[in-house]
């Protein structure tokens, strides 16, 4: 299984969370839950990341956090691991704590960072453990709506000027009282979480951050699907064949088949179409034949490093 893709650059948001594995209960008591709330005032300091919010579950957690400086997987293997060494002395057991390292998603704060933090803020009330977000004693939103003395490392005022100068704490409380707007919602009820949460201009801000790497697989679903006429188009011009000849069957084994086979393999690697749709655009009578042309030019593309070139080429003016 390939690691979560990690984003990071300074001054990013994420929401972060973790959950035990096999979800078993990672806070089994207040001790538990007040020495979790030492380390985030740690990592606040060692890191200098910024913690906005934070819910704790039985079996889960979740924490709003902002990065100045970038580096949010240092801060975050140092939270979980010293945790899980003192829940392990605590429980007298051993081994992994948390299913996995985390989940980050990357937000853009203009525009989704309050209803990120109306989510975890609900989180509670959704799972029925308590009637009311500002009864449950191990989240921030009673620091958020209330003058309550509150931790000196929880960041409160980015999100409250949000929602203007007068009354923010009473529009807060308003706002979450609303409950999880339906776009939010959505987002979150999927089987996979996507990595980033953001406008189609903030997802390509993000993709200009990253390597140009088809094979991460949350990387290919931030970068918009490339159509096949772009491919036919990119094609053409890195093999300097004709977009026709691509697409039309053409006999001999020069450089011309090299190009249509590139276009097969190139919808199929890169845009992920289907064995039918490739048929259809090549004028195939049959999707196997597509499978067929896939694996012969895979093989191809292995034993010679021209070929190969000239297929990152192709890649490279996809995601331009």
């Amino acid at each position: 299984m390939s690691r979560p893709l990690r984003i990071e650059y300074p001054n990013a948001w994420y929401h972060v969370m973790n959950r035990g594995a096999g979800y078993r209960n990672i806070f089994s008591s207040d001790t538990h839950r007040m020495f979790f709330l030492e380390l985030l005032f740690q990592i606040s300091k060692m890191f200098r990341v910024e913690i906005h919010g934070f819910c704790l579950m039985d079996n889960h957690y979740h924490l709003l956090v902002h990065t100045p400086e970038g580096n949010l997987q240092r801060a975050m293997r140092h939270l979980n691991g010293v945790y899980t060494q003192r829940h392990n002395r605590l429980e007298a057991t051993d081994g992994p704590l948390f299913r996995g390292r985390y989940k980050a998603i990357l937000i853009e704060p203009d525009a989704y960072l309050l209803n990120v933090s109306r989510y975890i803020h609900l989180n509670p009330v959704v799972a029925g453990m308590t009637s009311s977000a500002k009864m449950y004693q191990w989240s921030s939103y009673r620091f958020y709506i209330s003058t309550t003395a509150m931790p000196k490392w929880l960041h409160t005022n980015f999100l409250l000027n949000m929602l203007g100068r007068q009354q923010r704490r009473r529009s807060y409380r308003l706002f979450v009282e609303k409950g999880v707007d339906e776009e939010t919602q959505l987002f979150y009820s999927k089987n996979k979480l996507p990595a980033v949460m953001g406008s189609d201009s903030f997802r390509e801000s993000i993709c200009s951050r990253l390597p140009v790497n088809a094979e991460i697989p949350e990387i290919k679903k931030l970068r918009p699907v490339p159509s096949i006429s772009a491919i036919i188009q990119a094609v053409s011009l890195v093999f300097a064949s004709p977009e026709k000849e691509i697409l039309q069957a053409v006999r001999g084994r020069g450089m011309k088949n090299h190009a249509r086979s590139a276009g097969i393999y190139c919808c199929r690697k890169f845009a992920g179409l289907s064995l039918n749709e490739i048929a259809t655009a090549f004028g195939f009578s049959h999707y196997g034949s597509v499978s067929g042309s896939v694996a012969r030019f895979e093989r191809q593309i292995c034993e010679d490093a021209g070929l190969t070139e000239l297929v990152h080429e192709v890649e490279k003016k996809i995601n331009e």
